[in-house]
């Protein structure tokens, strides 16, 4: 299920950050300074995220700007919201 989460979540970058190459996408990755995502296409990955993993959805409550930090920091947040669910 990690994978599948990953993958979507990368799938998602790939949709809505124009240019962006996977290979260069790592749990490393800063969303803003190595992968160029702006707030408009911030919100077209959150509606992506929702669209494409069952169980998501964004807690405007709970989502921080911190949350985009990483991409291990956005899989943390998706992970930790789709368990709240459960």
């Amino acid at each position: 299920m990690e994978t599948i989460i990953l993958n979507v979540i990368k799938d998602g970058l790939m949709d809505s950050i124009p240019n962006l190459n996977r290979d260069t996408i790592s749990l490393e990755s800063h969303l803003k300074n190595d992968l160029g995502i702006d707030s408009l296409s911030s919100m077209f990955f959150l509606t992506y995220l929702e669209d494409n993993i069952n169980g998501f959805e964004v807690n405007a409550d709970t989502i921080e700007a911190k949350h985009f930090n990483t991409l291990q920091t956005i899989y943390n947040y998706v992970q930790s919201e789709i368990k709240q669910l459960t």
